[in-house]
C-alpha cells in the first residue's frame, strides 16, 4: 500500500480504504450505543474484493522493496551473442581446450554428480600451487574470476567505502561497486598512442580496495611489475591485480606477473582465470591468490559450493597439461602479429597489446566499421563512451576467423 497520499491509488489501496471507512463507521456507532446503554454492534464480515492478478498487472509499489541502489544500477552488459556469427568480441580463446580436459569430461562418474563437490577445491588448489609456485593455503577457487571479484567486494567493502581503479577498465568493477553500495573513484589512464600508463593518482585515493587489470581490458596494455610493487607499497588498503590475460603477456615478458612477489606484499591479491588461455570460459573457473590470513577471511564469504565437481576436474586437467597451454599461447601470439600487420595496413594505431586482443583506434568511423563487420556476421566490441567511441576491440581468433576479419575490413574500408 502506498505511503504517499498524493500517489495514484492502486487496487490494493482502494480495498484498504473501503475497509478503513467501514471500521470507522462501526466504531462511531458503537460509541453512540455505549452512551445510550445499547449492546454494541458486532461488525459483520466485510466482503473484500481481492484483485485478480493479470499478467503484467503488477502493483506499482512492488519495486519499492528493491534497494534504491539496485534500481539505479546500470547492470553489466556482456558482449553480444549471436548464433552463427564469428565472435571476436569477448576475448575467448579460439583454440580448443587440452585433450586431457576432454578425456576428464567424458570420464565424470554418476557418483561424482550425485554428491556435493569439495567445498574448497583441495585437489585443484594443490595442483595450482605446484603450477604457480605458491602454497595451497594462498589460493581460493571461484566460479570464474568474476566470482572472485564478488568475494573481494563482499569481504572488504561496506556501503560507503571507496573502491578505485584506473579507467577505462573492466566494466564489472563498476557494477560490483554499485551492488555493494561502495563509492567509486575512476582515475583516468595516462594515455599515449602506444601505451596506457597507470596514473600516479591511483595511489592516493584513500580506497580500501584498488584494482588494476594487468594486462588491462579493454586496452591490452601492460603495467610493469615494478610499478605495481610501488603501488602496493603506497596504497592504504588492498591492491587487486587482475591477471586474466597475463599468460599471453608472459609469452613476451617472463616478469609480467605479481605472483612471485606475493609473500613480499601481504596487501596484494592476484586473480587468474581459466576463460582465456585455458579455453574454459564455459566451465567458469577462476583462482584468487593472497596471504593465507586473507584467504581464510574470504573463504567465509564465498558461496558454500561455489565451484562444481566438473569444473574442478577440468581445471585440474588443464593445469597439468603444460605443453598444450604453452602451444595455445604461442599460436595466439603468432596470429596476433598477423592481425596487427593487417590493421597497420589501414593506418590505424593501438596501445601495445599484451592480451589476446587489440584495442584499435580508428577515429570517427569506429562505429561504422563495427556495423560493417556485424553485417558480415563478425562481432567486435564497441563502446559508445567518450573514452572509447573512436576505437573497437578485436579478439584474436582462429586463422580462418582472422582471414575473414582481414577480408571484411578490406571490403569495408
Amino acid at each position: 500500500m502506498s505511503d504517499d497520499s498524493r500517489a495514484p491509488k492502486t487496487k490494493i489501496d482502494l480495498v484498504f480504504d473501503a475497509e478503513r471507512l467501514q471500521t470507522l463507521v462501526i466504531e462511531a456507532e458503537n460509541e453512540a450505543r455505549k452512551n445510550a446503554n445499547v449492546p454494541a454492534k458486532i461488525p459483520a464480515a466485510v466482503p473484500v474484493a481481492v484483485p485478480v492478478a493479470v499478467p503484467g498487472d503488477v502493483p506499482g509499489d512492488v519495486l519499492s522493496y528493491v534497494r534504491p541502489g539496485i534500481r539505479a544500477l546500470h547492470g553489466y552488459t556482456p558482449g553480444e551473442q549471436r548464433p552463427g556469427f564469428t565472435k571476436l568480441n569477448t576475448n575467448e580463446s579460439a583454440i580448443a581446450p587440452s585433450p586431457r580436459v576432454r578425456q576428464v569430461l567424458g570420464a565424470i562418474a554418476d557418483e561424482s554428480l550425485r554428491l556435493y563437490p569439495d567445498p574448497v577445491s583441495r585437489r585443484l588448489r594443490e595442483v595450482a600451487a605446484e603450477r604457480f609456485g605458491v602454497r595451497p593455503e594462498q589460493i581460493l577457487a571461484g566460479n570464474g574470476s568474476d566470482d572472485c571479484l564478488t568475494i573481494l567486494y563482499r569481504t572488504f567493502l561496506d556501503a560507503g567505502d571507496r573502491v578505485a581503479f584506473a579507467w577505462p577498465s573492466y566494466g564489472l568493477y563498476d557494477t560490483l561497486a554499485g551492488i555493494q553500495g561502495a563509492v567509486v573513484t575512476r582515475v583516468p589512464y595516462q594515455r599515449e598512442p602506444r601505451r596506457w600508463n597507470l596514473p600516479d593518482g591511483l595511489a592516493t585515493t584513500g580506497a580500501r580496495l584498488t584494482l588494476v587489470a594487468n594486462p588491462d581490458n579493454p586496452s591490452s596494455t601492460l603495467a610493469p611489475v615494478a610499478t605495481l610493487r610501488k603501488l602496493a607499497e603506497r596504497v592504504n588498503g588492498i591492491l587487486v591485480v587482475d591477471e586474466a590475460y597475463v599468460d599471453f603477456a608472459l609469452g613476451v615478458d617472463p616478469d609480467a606477473t605479481m605472483l612471485k612477489y606475493l609473500d613480499q606484499h601481504p596487501n596484494v591479491v592476484v586473480l587468474r582465470t581459466f576463460s582465456k588461455s585455458y579455453s574454459l570460459a564455459g566451465a567458469r573457473l577462476g583462482l584468487m591468490f593472497a596471504a593465507p590470513s586473507l584467504i581464510e577471511q574470504m573463504t567465509k564469504v564465498k558461496d558454500s559450493y561455489n565451484v562444481n565437481v566438473i569444473t574442478q576436474a577440468l581445471g585440474t586437467a588443464a593445469l597439468e597439461d603444460r605443453a598444450h597451454h604453452a602451444e595455445l599461447v604461442r599460436q595466439t601470439l603468432a596470429e596476433k602479429a598477423r592481425v596487427e600487420q593487417a590493421l597497420a595496413g589501414h593506418g590505424w594505431t593501438w596501445p601495445a597489446a599484451f592480451g589476446n586482443f587489440v584495442l584499435v583506434h580508428i577515429g570517427a568511423r569506429a562505429q561504422e566499421i563495427r556495423d560493417g563487420l556485424r553485417a558480415r556476421q563478425i562481432l567486435v566490441r564497441y563502446w559508445d563512451t567518450p573514452e572509447l567511441r573512436e576505437s573497437v576491440r578485436i579478439t584474436i581468433g582462429s586463422p580462418s576467423q582472422n582471414d575473414a576479419l582481414i577480408a571484411a575490413l578490406k571490403a569495408i574500408v
